[in-house]
């Protein structure tokens, strides 16, 4: 089982003049530190409009940084907006295939559509037409990263005879992803030969949905890479400590997390009746409001993995057996402080990669320097 972490660039009010920078200089750090103990991926996601909850509008410019700060993590979008008014398909192949270059071949793709009516709105997205331009826009990219001369001659999109340049170093090209939440999502991105990034919490929910993945995965019937991914990655909460104070800071980061989720949804449920509030007790497993759970009833939620290294382990040991291919760590919560994370990465290089793969290499600079504290 692999191991990712995942960046929103949430930052929380209030705020002051040196808020978002703390937030991205901070980030980058960390991943510096989780390339050294061997963490597998990073992920960063593209959002707009979402104050406190993401202020990561341009992963592909902060990815600048990371590839050349890094040397072994695998550099992944999770995600790019798909719908065009978002992201011009032949501009997202571009800039991956730049970002595979300067990161010697660790650039991966998730892709995706947005959930949130701040972001649709905002970008005067048809939310009718959002399932059918991403489709059209996955051919695009994986025409301009394989193709000589790409021409495009869809129902939404045109695009004339081209030489897209550059090429990714990648062959056929880089690994490619599809972010999941609503239960149709994992059948797609199984029927398309798209990896799943699933956003669901309900740890149930999730094991349903794995189950779905694979079937599709093996009847497809409308592929769109030229290899499949039939990876299967879940996102946890986790937040790894030697006290009770940094556990109650890490469930505390986790509560304000399930709270802001919750608020993004509402906008969407006035509007458009998308979701509902029952869809979304089932998407966090709760039955209250995220904001009035104790820590003891987030301690125990399956994708909450809160506690010392022992107890962490156990809790992943589940995902593992359940055949998750990836946990990605969601660790920059709410307000959980950089030293709270840097330890916490210090002790998962530690205690658990070491558990999950004994095998694992990591250079023994690497740990001199985690262990340091730099």
């Amino acid at each position: 089982m692999k191991f990712g972490l995942l960046y929103e660039m949430e930052t929380p009010r209030p705020w002051h003049a040196l808020s978002e920078y703390n937030t991205y200089w901070e980030a980058l750090a960390q991943i510096e530190l989780a390339d050294r103990i061997g963490l597998d991926y990073v992920w960063e996601v593209e959002h707009h409009f979402l104050e406190e909850y993401s202020h990561s509008p341009a992963p592909e410019v902060f990815y600048g940084a990371v590839s050349q700060r890094t040397r072994n993590i695998r550099i992944a979008h999770g995600v790019r907006l798909l719908p065009f008014n978002f992201n011009n398909p032949i501009k997202v192949a571009e800039q991956a295939a730049v970002l595979d270059i300067m990161s010697n071949g660790r650039m991966e793709l998730g892709t995706g559509r947005s959930t949130t009516a701040q972001e649709l709105d905002g970008f005067s997205v048809d939310y009718d037409r959002t399932r059918a331009e991403v489709r059209e826009a996955l051919d695009i990219i994986v025409r301009a990263w394989t193709e000589e001369v790409l021409e495009y001659d869809g129902k939404l999109i045109k695009v004339p005879p081209r030489r897209v340049v550059p090429k990714p170093i990648q062959k056929p090209h880089p690994p490619m992803w599809m972010a999941c939440t609503a239960p149709e999502s994992y059948e797609m991105a199984g029927d398309r030969g798209l990896g799943v990034l699933s956003f669901n919490f309900n740890w149930e929910q999730v094991q349903k949905s794995m189950e779905t993945h694979r079937k599709a995965c093996a009847h497809r019937s409308d592929l769109v890479p030229k290899v499949p991914n039939e990876n299967f990655a879940a996102v946890a909460i986790c937040t790894v400590c030697e006290n009770k104070d940094e556990e109650a800071v890490g469930l505390a980061g986790a509560r304000w997390f399930f709270q802001n989720v919750a608020k993004l949804f509402e906008p969407l449920m006035a509007k458009n009746k998308l979701y509902s509030y029952e869809y979304l007790r089932n998407l966090f497993a709760m039955d209250q409001n995220p904001g009035d759970a104790t820590d003891a009833q987030l301690k125990n939620h399956d994708m909450i993995v809160v506690g010392d290294p022992d107890y962490v382990v156990r809790k992943l040991e589940q995902f593992q057996k359940a055949g998750v291919d990836q946990v990605i760590f969601f660790k920059q919560s709410g307000r959980i402080p950089h030293q709270t994370i840097m330890r916490s990465l210090r002790l998962i290089g530690k205690h658990v990669l070491p558990h999950f793969n004994p095998h694992r290499s990591v250079p023994s600079e690497g740990l001199a320097l985690a262990a340091a504290g730099s």
